[in-house]
């Protein structure tokens, strides 16, 4: 397992694919069959997810 920034863990699956994932949002996670895709991958869910928290706390203090 690589961690990089302190911000990603990556490690390389037994079939030979990148598994990461963001070591503060650890739900956040992402495959790809390199270390550059998987963490790509992984920013756009990451994105994505704080995009979604954003939004449920916006519709719950409306």
């Amino acid at each position: 397992m690589n961690i990089i920034s302190g911000k990603y863990a990556v490690s390389c699956t037994p079939e030979g694919s990148y598994y990461a994932y963001s070591l503060m949002h650890e739900q956040c996670c992402a495959y790809g069959e390199s270390e550059e895709e998987a963490l790509e991958n992984l920013e756009t869910m990451e994105s994505e997810f704080l995009e979604e928290i954003n939004e449920l706390y916006q519709e719950a203090w409306a």
